[in-house]
């Protein structure tokens, strides 16, 4: 569990998708890029802090206000990562939320790179948002393609 396909000669990549997710749409996005390259996938609440043991990170969360969950927040701070790791994003707003979610995933970047891991990417998708009925049946498939997609190019990461 946990690896993935890579080319020929190549070791093999281990990863783990650790997210938090309130209505399923970032748990959602979760399974989809966890299952592009079965990279463990594993809700928060049940993560290990120690995460050396792992090729890359993958880290998601839905935007609240600029910021992630408070227990993607909490793991953050003391998670001993990886590597590598790469954020994904879901959110609900329109234009507000795009922007707010810019800077989420700049606060989550650098409190892994305080640690020494090194940044690869990240993933943005909308999400309905429950309380202001916005982005209606999303994620849609297409975006779970897209999703899919960001994780298969996780095996490429050098």
């Amino acid at each position: 569990m946990g690896i993935i396909f890579c080319n020929k000669g190549e070791e093999m990549k281990k990863g783990i998708v650790v997210y938090d997710s309130f209505t399923g749409n970032t748990k959602r996005v979760a399974e989809a890029i966890a299952s592009a390259n079965k990279f463990e996938l594993i809700k928060v609440d049940d993560a290990p802090h120690n995460l050396r043991k792992y090729d890359i990170l993958v880290v998601g969360t839905l935007n609240i206000r600029g910021g992630p969950t408070p227990k993607i927040y909490n793991f953050l701070k003391n998670v001993i990562p990886p590597e590598k790791f790469v954020l994904f994003l879901t959110f609900g707003l329109p234009l507000w939320g795009y922007i707010t979610a810019l800077k989420c995933l700049n606060n989550m970047r650098k409190q892994l790179e305080l640690k020494k891991s090194k940044y690869m990417g990240k993933f943005i998708c909308p999400g309905y948002h429950v309380k202001f009925k916005t982005y209606k049946n999303r994620p849609s498939d297409k975006d779970l393609e897209k999703a899919k997609n960001f994780g298969k190019s996780l095996s490429d990461l050098k």
